[in-house]
């Protein structure tokens, strides 16, 4: 393809005016699209177009390999009560022959929502009843998705079982952008990497969280490292707006962890905004908000080993 016109030092300038149509298609060489539609799909199409889509996400990560990329259209959206949500529940497996020289063919793959207003509130949701996703794959990357999990155990469920390379699902795990109502996050048996970022998590209707609150990172069996946690907002339920359990949960051992930017809302029933006891919890907690005033370090925030600077509650700076 050429582009002509008015040339400057050898380059020629585009009016910014200019648009481009959308068959005109930049992407990976190396990744494969892949399309879900609720509505229009179906799980027997090749999935491998907008009008050749999955009716179902687990259709299209079960075909997906290393690499691709998922995109989700929201289903239909009803007046007063919202879109519709893809009532699944989602298995990311690891793929590859298992042992410590697995190749696991299901890395690396990205679940998208589509949406023209880019807001998770308007874009696919996932209503759990169990377990909305549970990933044992790495580097798994979710934009764009609202999870709903007011009766299901998990959310979202990563897990790891370290030297076993058989559960890999919370290394290099990323999600941007994304909403959980109810159960949250539950991070299982460490990992290297994780990456939670301008997301929204409320606990359940009633303020409860099945004991896992916004984020549980469990670190017990495995050790933990390289969790970041960034420009999160976390609050109760819409009955309930105190929850029950701390945000934030942190079984030790934890290296390095980065919680920052954040704002936390009411301050759960048991006191603690976030729990990351234990002297191997090592990390910083810096530049959060707490909607709270006069907030006490050894109840409110139990930081173990971690760091904490510029964090602020409604009474000032957090001392």
């Amino acid at each position: 393809m050429y582009l002509r016109g008015m040339k400057r030092d050898g380059q020629v300038l585009i009016n910014e005016n200019i648009k481009f149509a959308k068959s005109v298609l930049f992407k990976d060489l190396w990744a494969v699209p892949w399309f879900v539609d609720g509505v229009n799909g179906s799980d027997s199409s090749s999935g491998l177009g907008a009008d050749l889509s999955k009716a179902t996400i687990q259709a299209a990560i079960s075909a997906a390999g290393r690499g691709d990329v998922i995109y989700v259209r929201p289903l239909a959206y009803k007046i007063g009560t919202g879109f519709n949500r893809y009532t699944e529940d989602i298995t990311v497996i690891l793929g590859g022959a298992g042992g410590s020289a697995v190749e696991a063919t299901k890395s690396d793959i990205s679940l998208i929502g589509i949406t023209e207003s880019r807001n998770p509130e308007f874009g696919p949701r996932i209503k759990a009843t169990t377990i909305g996703m549970q990933i044992d794959a790495p580097a798994f990357h979710i934009e764009n998705m609202g999870f709903y999990a007011e009766d299901a155990t998990y959310a979202i469920y990563l897990r790891n079982n370290g030297a076993t390379y058989t559960q890999r699902g919370s290394d290099g795990f990323t999600m941007y952008n994304c909403v959980v109502k109810g159960s949250g996050l539950y991070i299982a048996s460490g990992g290297d990497g994780a990456r939670i970022e301008k997301c929204r998590f409320h606990t359940k209707y009633d303020g409860t969280s099945g004991g896992i609150g916004a984020i549980l990172y469990s670190c017990s069996a495995n050790p933990g490292t390289r969790l970041q946690i960034l420009n999160s907002i976390f609050q109760g339920g819409n009955v309930t707006e105190q929850p029950a359990t701390a945000y934030i949960t942190i079984l030790p051992p934890m290296t390095v962890a980065l919680i920052k930017g954040n704002t936390f809302f009411k301050i759960p029933a048991d006191a603690h905004y976030i729990n990351a006891a234990g002297a191997s919890n090592t990390g910083a907690i810096v530049d959060n908000f707490f909607a709270d005033a006069d907030i006490v370090l050894e109840t409110d925030l139990h930081i173990g080993g971690m760091v904490q600077a510029g964090n602020f509650d409604t009474g000032g700076i957090v001392v």
